[in-house]
């Protein structure tokens, strides 16, 4: 399952960065999308400008994935712009996968 960014993942994405964070959520928002889209962006064009499947799959895996968040849409063409996810454990889940496991069921 899959989860939207709370304020404090944006947080984090700026920190990460080294860039101010702003008092507004809706330019909070706006600027740790768009410092993303243009890590991802210039990444794919580094990489393999030829085969540019391959370096999408690279880039997302260095620029996104390893931030514990999933890649949705983007596009680097004309005006940047990415989606994303947080991917979220179930913990009910597992404790259900458990119990058949032993053999109790309820």
């Amino acid at each position: 399952m899959t989860t939207s960014l709370t304020n404090g993942d944006y947080e984090k994405i700026l920190n990460y960065y080294k860039i101010q964070i702003p008092k507004s959520k809706r330019i909070l928002k706006w600027k740790a999308e768009d410092i993303l889209s243009s890590r991802l962006c210039k990444c794919i064009k580094k990489v393999d400008p030829v085969n540019e499947a391959r370096s999408i799959g690279i880039c997302t895996k260095a620029v996104v994935n390893r931030k514990g968040f999933t890649r949705g849409n983007f596009k680097c063409k004309g005006k940047r712009s990415i989606s994303l996810k947080k991917t979220r454990k179930n913990p009910l889940f597992k404790k259900v996968e458990q119990k058949q496991i032993a053999g109790v069921t309820k």
